[in-house]
């Protein structure tokens, strides 16, 4: 038989075959065993198993159980962080990617791990497909640097002296990298996010109290530009007639509140800043934060007793107006797109707020969509119903396509 033809299953030899049939015969009819050396390592190799092998049958899955074991072994003592990487991270996590936080001889670590971070948030490409393409690119590149450093055994590196780059530290720099790129880095995000939201919450607060005061000063008012509207009040950044948003402006417009306090932290196209002192309204709708309680003609009065005090009167900004705005179909149910589609703030005309994972009120009142055009939507569905997945196309030229 050639080697080709041979099994790739590993045999022994006729001699170790015939000691450990020896030394399985020995154990099963408790004859003392040989003391030479091949018998001497075969027991403590067996005593790994914990159990003795005791028949025929049972070598094979002890003898495989005995090198899953090694394996297992093998490969957790290499996929694990060294104790200095392992502190610096647990440490940097921990403070919130502080470096000031760190010990003294953790901070090169640390910095190198702040380096990944900044690297993987200002140059991550936003599209997934191009995201899975650096992930896999750059593993490639670290295992083709394993495979250099196992053929050489060290590669030096010139520069400032010369230091030898170790199989470990190359390990160590892609489990790090991978960990920051897994937990770590999600967990900033959330945590940015999240500040982001609190801050959002801040704006409103500070909102609520320039109504107040705007209020006070304009007869029990809530701030208008203009009087009434037509034909439109979606064209943000037109003239005050045509524009709902030039209503809210006039807060900055007075003094009453800054671009900053009505600008969202998760809006980068948010205006910020000195305003233009000609300005009456936001330059586009991206710029816009914030959606306004559309204001009826002769204006919204603070302390009407006709009015609820716990009306919305300012949100996140409306995504039904922004698709509307650019000619897409909209979707009555989607969340403001000022924090990632997660919710949206509201603030009530008696200043309180409250954070909405869904647009829509305890009185199944929409914040989007005025009670009409709600009413038509409530209707259709009554009489349609929803998708139960026996329905069928309306002629060859309805394209119709699940699921």
């Amino acid at each position: 038989m050639s080697t080709a033809d041979q099994p790739n299953d590993p045999q022994l030899d006729a001699a170790s075959a015939q000691i450990l049939d020896q030394f399985i015969e020995a154990r099963a009819t408790d004859h003392t065993l040989a003391s030479d050396p091949t018998t001497q390592s075969l027991t403590r190799l067996l005593a790994l198993l914990d159990t003795p092998v005791a028949a025929e049958s049972q070598r094979a899955p002890r003898i495989d159980y005995t090198a899953l074991s090694v394996r297992r072994s093998d490969a957790e003592a290499t996929e694990q962080l060294s104790e200095l990487d392992q502190r610096a991270l647990d440490q940097w996590i921990e403070s919130g990617c502080d470096l000031d936080t760190l010990e003294s001889t953790l901070q090169p670590r640390g910095k190198a791990l702040e380096s990944l971070r900044t690297l993987a948030v200002d140059s991550a490409p936003a599209n997934p497909a191009a995201k899975r393409d650096l992930i896999d690119r750059t593993l490639a590149r670290i295992q083709a640097q394993i495979d250099a450093e196992e053929a050489a055994r060290a590669m030096p590196i010139r520069g400032k002296g010369t230091m030898r780059l170790r199989l470990s530290d190359l390990i160590s720099l892609a489990a790090m990298l991978l960990i920051a790129g897994s937990i770590a880095l999600p967990m900033f995000n959330s945590v940015q996010q999240n500040a982001r939201q609190v801050a959002c919450l801040g704006n409103l607060d500070t909102v609520a109290e320039a109504f107040g005061t705007y209020a006070n000063a304009n007869r029990d008012t809530l701030p208008m530009a203009t009087a009434g509207f037509g034909p439109t009040w979606m064209k943000v950044g037109s003239t005050p007639e045509q524009s709902n948003s030039a209503n809210l402006y006039t807060l900055v417009r007075t003094d009453h509140a800054t671009l900053s306090d009505l600008a969202c932290p998760s809006n980068e196209a948010a205006q910020t800043g000195d305003p233009d002192p000609d300005a009456w309204d936001w330059k586009s709708i991206e710029s816009l934060s914030y959606s306004y309680r559309i204001m009826p003609r002769g204006g919204f009065r603070v302390h009407d007793p006709a009015q609820p005090v716990r009306v919305v009167v300012m949100s996140d900004r409306s995504p039904v107006t922004l698709r509307a705005i650019r000619g897409v179909p909209i979707i009555p149910e989607e969340n403001s797109p000022n924090h990632n589609y997660a919710g949206q703030h509201i603030l009530k005309l008696d200043g309180s707020t409250q954070w909405l994972s869904r647009p829509v009120l305890e009185s199944n009142d929409n914040l989007w969509l005025p009670r009409p055009i709600e009413q038509v939507l409530h209707q259709v569905r009554n009489h349609l119903g929803i998708i139960e997945g026996n329905e069928q196309p309306d002629g060859p030229a309805d394209a119709f396509v699940g699921p």
